[in-house]
């Protein structure tokens, strides 16, 4: 799911080329958030924290991308830590990993890739515990996908695809270790490459998602589910100022007990970049989306994301960008056992900034966003900003 939060990560994996290619870069974010907790100051007291507080985070980005041959290996990843001034026990790793590997094959291509993201739970995506003396604030929430892919066929024109994904999501806290799963889904269909029509895909996917230690216990009834999709992928260029992309899909999803009602419906996600000349560029993104709930009593959430933003180039040197944001999550099958009940949340976002490049080694940015977020009940809502400044130095 693509979301801006209200205090991203200071630290962002640099995107590796096509071609032969490396890059390293030393990267820091220091911000003032005016709401660390994300929560009331009742809540935040509750739990033991500050709402008003300073966050630090120092690390390092790497980018390769190799061609052997008819084969490709691309990396892409950030290893850094958040030191916060007041809020110490938030202070955590924070790890993003990518890797893809393309072996040819006469005309088949197989695709392996890998993720892993590993930091401290943003706290509105976890549910307040209500336990007298147990801290349910410290987790580190580590999320793993493996992918397999093989497709055979020429550039262009139709191509039958395969292939096998497993994930899982795991929490480090024992209280949270309940919302702890893993997925693994299967997928075949056919893609279709045209360089004036564009590319389009047609699969058939069935995924099951498992909740590995919610038996024995109050959750035993929401142990996973089944998903089976029919998806469709569009994706064109429209001349040389609009790229546009599409994935519509019918989702039958049935759980494994009664404690979360069926969902059958369409997902979506439909995107846009527009770009006027080489100073402004405008993306839009709607998407609907399933997915499994690691931080929280329920099964699954039917989350929907709307965004704009944009960027103008108002020098060789200095850019500036802007946008906002609305989200919607509806957690199915939840519950109440440990803390109060959340049924679902609302969050809208603002956000802009300004980069400066001061040299070709060398980009600062500073940037700024406020949030306000609707859960069920007063105990989730909350409003804060930020203000931070970031910077890179390319190695």
């Amino acid at each position: 799911m693509a979301v801006c939060l209200l205090a991203p990560a200071g630290l962002r994996a640099q995107e590796s080329k096509d071609g032969n290619f490396e890059e390293v870069g030393l990267n820091f974010d220091l911000r003032h958030i005016g709401n660390a907790a994300r929560a009331s100051a009742v809540t935040a007291a509750t739990r033991g924290l500050v709402l008003e507080d300073q966050r630090l985070t120092v690390g390092v980005d790497i980018a390769v991308s190799r061609t052997l041959g008819r084969n490709t290996l691309k990396l892409a990843g950030s290893v850094g830590y958040d030191f916060y001034r007041r809020n110490e026990r938030l202070n955590r790793e924070r790890i993003e990993l990518r890797g893809e590997v393309g072996m040819n094959v006469g005309p088949c291509l197989a695709e392996v890739t890998a993720r892993l993201d590993r930091r401290q739970s943003d706290l509105e995506r976890i549910g307040f515990v209500n336990l007298p003396g147990e801290d349910s604030v410290r987790n580190t929430e580590t999320v793993q996908v493996y992918r397999v892919e093989g497709r055979c066929g020429y550039v262009y024109g139709l191509r039958p695809s395969f292939g096998y994904e497993h994930s899982r999501g795991d929490n480090s806290n024992p209280l949270r270790d309940i919302s702890d799963n893993k997925g693994n889904r299967v997928f075949g269909g056919l893609a279709y490459d045209h360089p004036v029509v564009g590319k389009a895909k047609l699969t058939y996917e069935r995924e099951k998602v498992d909740f590995v230690n919610r038996v024995p216990g109050p959750l035993a009834l929401s142990t996973g589910y089944r998903v089976d999709e029919m998806r469709l992928q569009l994706s064109r260029d429209i001349g040389t100022a609009i790229t546009a992309e599409a994935m519509i899909a019918y989702n039958w999803l049935k759980p494994d007990d009664s404690a979360a009602p069926d969902f059958k419906g369409t997902t979506w996600r439909l995107g846009a970049t527009f770009r006027a000349g080489n100073r402004l560029q405008i993306r839009a993104l709607t998407e609907r989306s399933l997915r499994p709930s690691l931080g929280g009593e329920a099964l699954y959430s039917k989350q929907s994301f709307n965004e704009v933003r944009g960027t103008f180039a108002l020098s060789e040197r200095l850019t500036a960008s802007g946008g906002f944001n609305i989200s919607k999550l509806d957690y199915s099958g939840a519950q109440a056992n440990f803390g109060p009940l959340l049924e679902e949340d609302k969050f809208r976002r603002i956000f802009a900034g300004m980069t400066m490049r001061t040299s070709r080694r060398l980009e600062l940015t500073l940037e700024g966003g406020h949030e306000k977020r609707d859960g069920t009940g007063a105990i989730y809502d909350y409003s804060g900003g930020y203000v931070g400044l970031r910077g890179r130095l390319k190695l």
